[in-house]
């Protein structure tokens, strides 16, 4: 959330070239961005706005009095567990924080990709339903559930915004289960991409490039496949000039629109990626 930096902070440690000419189909893709959005997964789930944006700044500054920022210096750093006590509440004020379940054999199962002004460690009866981890340098801003419960119960319109936000978290989980369950990988793998399309942290519409904020072992478990066959999507892509890498977190978008196209399953030859093991 966007509140004051003077809060007290806890800081936790654990462990090109220049851009080349773009698509006449991306000159205009900042414009295109609202467009863009709309179409995030199955082509229902709009982003919502940032929480801060949903707060009066009285509401924010009560919120601060309540908050403890706290400074994750690297990636893989675990915030908290699945079916842990659940006594704080959490926001993402900076970064990208990944949340996930194991399956009994040990299988990792990503579930989300948490960025600024999201939620996070809603609990289950008292417990975390879910695991959440640092996916690189973070800043999260850690609020007791107790107090929390207090300022809700006080104030309605707070009430109304973590409504919308757990609605929104609903309505995303159910397009994230249409995308396993009825996209192959390649369409998979456009929608992982579009869907950062709208981080203008991430994404640069003037260079055309996006900056992955997670690494490859990431994206196949949120995408529900092994790395080597996420691997293959990228080069199928490629090879279809959708997008180009730079590097191993860099890309090129040289075609929104066939982005888009690929991500609905309207792309040519689509029939023979769907015969690839996902």
């Amino acid at each position: 959330m966007n509140f004051n930096a003077s809060r007290s902070v806890t800081t936790f440690e654990q462990s090109g070239d220049g851009p080349s000419p773009l698509s006449l189909k991306n000159r205009n893709a900042k414009a295109r961005w609202p467009e863009i959005r709309a179409r995030t997964l199955d082509g229902t789930i709009e982003h919502p706005g940032q929480i801060e944006n949903l707060l009066s700044r009285d509401e924010q500054e009560r919120l601060q009095r309540i908050a403890t920022l706290v400074e994750y210096k690297r990636g893989g750093t675990t915030i908290y567990s699945e079916g842990e006590d659940a006594p704080f509440l959490y926001f993402v004020e900076k970064g990208i924080v990944r949340t996930s379940r194991c399956a009994e054999n040990g299988h990792r199962q990503i579930l989300a990709f948490k960025g600024p002004g999201d939620v996070l460690g809603l609990p289950d009866g008292g417990r975390y339903a879910n695991s959440a981890e640092t996916a690189g340098p973070s800043r999260i801003y850690r609020m007791p559930w107790q107090r929390m419960y207090q300022m809700l119960a006080s104030e309605p319109h707070l009430q109304q915004i973590f409504l919308e936000k757990v609605a929104f978290d609903f309505r995303l989980a159910q397009a994230r289960i249409m995308v396993l369950g009825q996209q192959n990988i390649y369409q998979r793998l456009a929608s992982f991409i579009l869907e950062f399309l709208y981080h203008s942290e991430y994404f640069d519409a003037k260079t055309s490039r996006l900056r992955l904020p997670v690494n490859r072992f990431d994206i196949a478990d949120y995408l529900g496949t092994a790395p080597e066959s996420a691997a293959r999507a990228f080069a199928r892509l490629e090879h279809e000039g959708l997008v180009k890498r730079l590097t191993s977190r860099t890309v090129e978008i040289l075609d929104i629109d066939g982005l888009m196209e690929m991500q609905r399953g309207r792309r040519r030859g689509q029939n023979r990626a769907a015969s690839v093991d996902a």
